[in-house]
């Protein structure tokens, strides 16, 4: 078997087609921001949750391209250049009004996945195991079908509520097939120390963005102390993530990364929503009902989604306390949202408490994984 690529680290290029698509899915949030009487609009969720759902799949196909099938050469980075300039297009392309962007949304998606498959067919011309012939294949036959029902949702055959749906089950069509390709892409594996490092930076991105939400509520002039509690939450979470993925997760497993992937796109909704609504909290735009659910929402997907991640790939000694953590995130994301609700009249308190408790279990969980860790070394 010929190896397209020969070391984990991910490439300066890949990080800076990285920081591109961290900024389109931030500018997504500003769906988030459009509050009606305290309430954010049941459509504009919907619109965000779709929207972060169609740069992750293009993201995530561009990621496995590389991971499986990476070429440093001119060809390469030419390709990388011009998706990053549609990705920049399709950013400044997004408005609250997700009819507005019946053409440029899903006429730069459709050329971005047409790009990939174009180049999963490149590659496959310098291919000569039968096991990578097939993932190549497999793959880019997604992507051009998935390309082309979305080129064809531009064209006005139908009203614009049809054609959406029809785009939006394409791109679902995009994420499912992959699981039907399991035993194909079980016998070609992904270069897995690469894609969980692939994974972790961009979610590390993310987190950039989540503190430069703290940034948009620190008045120097007009101090706001609880943007301190806020901040503690950011930490908080990232300490959980991160110890996760440095002592829990094997890097060196033999597998497709299809669970890795699709846990992932939990793992950024809910941080996004977290940092949002927050913002928007400390804003003094929502309060009530809506914030105490969506709070609960966003912990329970971003925490449960890194217990999920553990269970799948931990290591053997951390794998068994992956129901503890995933117990502690629920546990978490319901006392949040219950404290929230019933303690309207005490929201500072209630702020406090819920950057302590966070804290409470990142700190529990790295004392759990370091201890685990010392076990092994003995």
């Amino acid at each position: 078997m010929r190896e397209l690529r020969q070391h984990s680290e991910v490439s300066n290029i890949e990080l800076f087609y990285d920081l591109i698509f961290a900024y389109a899915i931030s500018r997504i949030t500003t769906v988030l921001h459009l509050v009606h009487h305290d309430t954010i609009p049941a459509l504009y969720l919907v619109e965000f949750a779709v929207m972060v759902f169609m740069f992750w799949t293009v993201w995530t196909y561009q990621t496995v391209l590389v991971n499986r099938f990476f070429q440093e050469n001119i060809q390469h980075g030419v390709f990388m250049l011009f998706d990053m300039f549609i990705v920049i297009v399709l950013s400044q392309s997004l408005t609250p009004n997700f009819a507005s962007t019946q053409i440029a949304f899903p006429g730069a998606t459709s050329l971005l996945l047409f790009s990939i498959a174009v180049q999963y067919l490149l590659r496959s011309r310098h291919l000569t195991d039968p096991r990578q012939l097939k993932v190549a294949y497999g793959l880019a036959r997604i992507l051009i079908i998935t390309s082309v029902i979305g080129a064809i949702t531009i064209i006005p055959w139908a009203p614009y509520s049809v054609r959406e749906v029809v785009y939006i089950l394409s791109m679902i069509y995009a994420n499912i097939a992959p699981i039907f390709m399991k035993d194909r892409l079980t016998a070609f594996p992904a270069m897995f120390e690469h894609l969980t490092e692939r994974y972790s930076l961009f979610t590390l991105l993310l987190f950039g963005e989540a503190i430069i939400a703290v940034t948009e509520v620190v008045d120097v002039h007009h101090f706001d102390w609880l943007s301190i509690p806020f901040f503690l939450i950011i930490v908080a979470l990232f300490w959980v993530y991160f110890t996760i993925y440095q002592q829990g997760i094997d890097r060196h497993k033999r597998t497709a990364g299809i669970a890795l992937i699709n846990i992932h796109y939990f793992v950024f909704v809910g941080l996004d929503l977290v940092a949002a609504i927050v913002t928007l909290y400390l804003k003094h735009e929502l309060i009530g009902w809506q914030f105490a659910l969506l709070m609960t929402i966003g912990l329970w997907f971003f925490l449960g989604g890194s217990a999920m991640m553990l269970s799948t790939y931990g290591s053997r000694r951390a794998n068994e306390h992956w129901r503890l953590l995933f117990g502690n995130a629920t546990c978490s994301a319901m006392v949040a949202g219950a404290v929230i609700w019933f303690c309207r009249d005490w929201q500072e308190i209630v702020m406090v408490l819920i950057a302590l408790f966070l804290l409470g279990i990142a700190w529990w969980w790295n004392r759990e994984v370091s201890r685990l860790s010392t076990n092994n070394a003995d």
